[in-house]
């Protein structure tokens, strides 16, 4: 034991060769430099992320007004429709008041389901998109960070 204290104590004073210092001294300026890359496009994937769904909210917020103006149209037209019903003078016409209205309120429907697909798809679209294209290109598991 006396002699691992007497050898440590002797190389305690040891100069440690320039080569191992300046290879010590490289090896952390670019550990450095790749942790502060790896910060930088984390926060960048985090700003993009971020907008995506800043993005997503305002369109999830169109379509829910779209959805509420839809609902108030349709009440509208019901009752556009009972009044048409009311001065209908026959069986015939009261029918046919209806068939119309009806026919209306289908093609009304479809036009805002397709609308509303093209609203979704685009905003999920975009979302996935804008994720992968920031995860592939600026995220912090990228090769060039």
């Amino acid at each position: 034991m006396t002699d691992i204290k007497n050898a440590f104590a002797a190389a305690q004073y040891e100069p440690i060769p320039a080569a191992a210092r300046d290879f010590v001294k490289k090896a952390a300026a670019t550990a450095r430099e790749r942790a502060t890359t790896f910060h930088a496009g984390a926060d960048k994937a985090t700003r993009a992320v971020e907008q995506t769904m800043v993005t997503a909210v305002g369109e999830v917020a169109k379509l829910t007004r779209q959805a509420q103006q839809a609902g108030y149209e349709d009440a509208q037209a019901f009752f556009s429709g009972v009044d048409q019903l009311a001065s209908a003078k026959c069986l015939g016409e009261a029918v046919q008041i209806y068939v119309d209205y009806m026919r209306d309120r289908s093609d009304v429907a479809m036009a805002r389901a397709r609308t509303a697909r093209g609203l979704f798809g685009k905003l999920v679209g975009s979302g996935v998109n804008t994720g992968q294209k920031t995860i592939a290109n600026d995220g912090p598991f990228n090769k060039a960070a």
